[in-house]
């Protein structure tokens, strides 16, 4: 009998939990509606701006960096960076198409553009303009302004921007191919600083991190230097 009575008050107490739960939903139907009808309008309001804004914005950019870039591949400088009179140049399109992918690559080829031409402050300008969460643009705009700065003797932030870079593309996709040649300018600028001691920690850096890569032996060779 008194298994019996544990078993009924089971049940009686899974009853009440469950007339609980009832009254609060029944009690705060609204709010709970106003909720997730909050949630689904976040939602759709993302899949339609997705859909509306963003991917026509990324093909109209596209279609609009083309020739440009075509231009930029074919070493015709001046048209790529300026335009035909047709099409517009990577200047344009970086201001024109800014927030999309190709606005972020016509940004990094202006800013070497700049560089090349020794204009290195409009091409820092440029480079600072690049996504910095793209795996591969990312790092490689950050070394850019590195060498702006190194071009410019100022070896402080020089050496700032290459760490930046080597970071970055070590924990990207590209860290093998970008990584090691970062740290390397990273190490000659603070070589340039007097920096010694840091110089040697970066330089053994290339040596146990990228022992496959082309600078191995001359960041050994280096680092065995000072």
């Amino acid at each position: 009998m008194a298994k019996k009575n544990a078993k009924d008050e089971t049940i009686i107490n899974v009853d009440e939990m469950y007339t609980k739960t009832e009254q609060f939903v029944d009690k705060n139907r609204n709010q709970l509606t106003l909720f997730l009808g909050g949630a689904a309008v976040i939602i759709l309001a993302f899949m339609g701006y997705r859909m509306l804004v963003q991917l026509p914005a990324e093909l109209a950019a596209e279609e609009a960096v083309f020739q440009a870039e075509h231009y930029f591949a074919m070493d015709s400088l001046d048209l790529a960076q300026y335009g035909d009179g047709f099409s517009a140049g990577l200047e344009e399109i970086m201001q024109d198409h800014a927030g999309t992918y190709a606005a972020s690559r016509a940004a990094y080829q202006v800013g070497v553009l700049n560089r090349d031409a020794g204009l290195f402050e409009e091409a820092i300008q440029a480079f600072d303009q690049v996504a910095l969460d793209d795996d591969v643009f990312g790092p490689m705009s950050l070394a850019g302004m590195g060498d702006c700065y190194s071009d410019l003797e100022d070896y402080t932030h020089a050496a700032e921007y290459f760490s930046k870079a080597a970071d970055a593309a070590d924990a990207g996709l590209a860290g093998k191919v970008l990584a090691p040649s970062y740290h390397y300018k990273q190490a000659i600028t603070l070589i340039e600083l007097g920096r010694t001691s840091e110089a040697k920690d970066v330089l053994s850096h290339i040596a146990s991190e990228h022992p496959n890569s082309r600078l191995y032996p001359t960041a050994v060779a280096l680092g065995e230097s000072l």
